[in-house]
């Protein structure tokens, strides 16, 4: 059986109108080694009609779930059905650069010891920003690894971010997040081997109002899994992450002053229910972590220092 160099993997739902598009940027591609693997889960639009033109090329395939088995489940489903020997996820609504599998597939070349490469990422649709992130070049697994948890998930949606599948029986995206479904698979990767970030915008992601990421930044989800994931990683639950040169306690506190913010974000809506229960989460997090007058105090010394700034321009200190 042929093997390709790059599985490039689909999943969609109702996103027929974006698909086509997808698609195309992965057969303008300049480097042709590579099955496309379109896991449609179980669409209730136009998505196989959309499909179905691709088919007479023989890289294409096509599966559809004959129910919706939920976002996550989908993503474990192309993962599956990969035979590359990489694994390049491209979201439906997403789309490549047309050199984004050379440069990538020539860094893999190049480094045998990196495990997940990833890219600036140019936004289009609503918002044409170069997301860019802290470093570029190569980076140990670990070094990369600690620096997200001092910071952020910066790594990347899938749509930016390739991995070798050769970590494919060990690894799989968790279904008990919502927000850090890739960011927590990233750092699985991690584990394997080092990391590879390309200064170039490369992965093109769509910014519109139906994505799940708005929703989910709305409620918050995304402080209080922070927070959890933190937490099971110091705690060595499902994680065997090397945290001996990690200030653990000091990314946990950075995670709670997150959630102490929502405590007063969602004051003046505490009469309604699901506002309520946020208040009470974020409070619970914030108050073991001694951080919950973290705001406040962010506030009045913001306010003095423009006070005495103010000040010392006028003449009056």
């Amino acid at each position: 059986m042929y093997t390709p160099k790059v599985s490039v993997l689909i999943p969609t739902y109702n996103y027929a109108h974006f698909l086509d598009e997808a698609i195309q940027s992965v057969l303008q591609q300049t480097f042709t080694d590579f099955e496309v693997i379109i896991c449609d889960n179980h669409s209730t639009d136009n998505t196989q009609e959309v499909v179905k033109k691709y088919l007479s090329d023989s890289r294409i395939y096509y599966y559809r779930n004959a129910t919706n088995i939920g976002l996550v489940g989908n993503w474990n489903k192309c993962l599956e059905l990969a035979n590359g020997k990489y694994i390049k996820f491209l979201c439906a609504d997403d789309k490549f650069n047309p050199q984004l599998l050379e440069k990538f597939i020539a860094v893999a070349g190049e480094y045998p010891t990196v495990s997940l490469i990833t890219c600036y990422r140019q936004g289009f649709g609503s918002n044409s920003s170069i997301f860019k992130v802290p470093v570029t070049g190569f980076y140990t697994g670990h070094h990369i690894t600690k620096l997200t948890l001092q910071t952020y998930g910066w790594l990347g949606e899938p749509s930016a971010v390739m991995f070798r599948s050769n970590t494919k029986k060990t690894t799989a995206f968790k279904g008990k997040y919502k927000w850090l479904t890739d960011w927590e698979m990233w750092l699985q990767q991690l584990q394997y081997g080092d990391c590879y970030i390309i200064p170039e915008p490369l992965a093109c992601v769509r910014i519109h109002a139906s994505q799940i990421t708005k929703s989910v930044m709305k409620n918050y989800v995304n402080y209080f899994e922070e927070y959890e994931l933190c937490q099971n990683i110091k705690a060595h639950r499902g994680y065997n992450i090397d945290t001996t040169d990690i200030d653990m306690d000091a990314v946990l506190k950075m995670r709670a002053a997150k959630c102490a913010k929502v405590v007063y974000k969602v004051l003046p809506q505490l009469y309604k229910k699901a506002q309520r229960q946020l208040f009470v989460n974020a409070f619970k997090i914030a108050w073991k972590e001694s951080v919950l007058l973290d705001p406040l105090k962010k506030i009045i010394i913001g306010r003095g220092f423009k006070s005495t700034k103010a000040k010392t321009q006028m003449g009056m200190a």
